[in-house]
């Protein structure tokens, strides 16, 4: 299963030994970093959200790829993109405790020399129960954080107002805490690192 936070286009790349077809994470240039995973032949269009037709592979030289196929294991592709930014970069995160399987890592970023602000985009292999944080690029406009949590074969999401009733609903326990602070749900940053 292959779930993306934000909408990718499957476009066509030109090599000097053909075309290929694949998506994009990331961005290229200065202070940018961008990943290309080529997709199966006749996956068009956009790919978004929860795919349970769709899994990450790895090529003959062991660099991941999208193939068709069911499994049980939960891939995510999370961009940390929101906006053009002088004011917060945009970074995953998860609970100092949780272990991550990182794929693939991409980067953009804003300025013609990628230096006013960046986003991350990660390609992780994810387990039941685990949860990722999302601050996004331009948080320092407000952007709330987002939560995705895996279970039962589903990413739910849920921003930080929301996630302490998303827990509740589920029955199950925090792996972090949350703490009300100026009439806003706040987590202690020391509990998070970065992927």
């Amino acid at each position: 299963m292959l779930f993306t936070n934000k909408t990718v286009e499957v476009e066509s790349r030109e090599f000097k030994f053909g075309t290929v077809a694949g998506v994009a994470l990331g961005e290229h240039g200065r202070g940018r970093q961008q990943v290309f995973l080529p997709t199966p032949k006749g996956l068009e269009g956009a790919i978004g959200g929860l795919r349970s037709d769709l899994t990450i592979g790895l090529t003959k030289a062991g660099r991941p790829r999208i193939n068709h196929g069911k499994d049980k294991d939960m891939y995510l592709a999370l961009s940390s993109e929101r906006g053009y930014t002088r004011r917060g970069n945009g970074v995953v995160k998860v609970p100092v405790d949780q272990a991550v399987e990182l794929i693939a890592r991409g980067n953009g970023a804003d300025g013609d020399a990628g230096r006013i602000g960046y986003w991350d985009v990660v390609l992780v292999k994810a387990k039941e129960g685990d949860v990722f944080r999302v601050t996004w690029g331009g948080s320092g406009y407000g952007y709330e954080p987002t939560f995705y949590v895996v279970h039962n074969d589903q990413v739910l999401e849920a921003d930080q107002q929301e996630v302490e009733d998303l827990y509740e609903s589920l029955g199950l326990e925090m792996p972090f805490s949350l703490t009300f602070e100026e009439r806003r749900m706040v987590v202690d940053l020391e509990e998070w690192k970065t992927i």
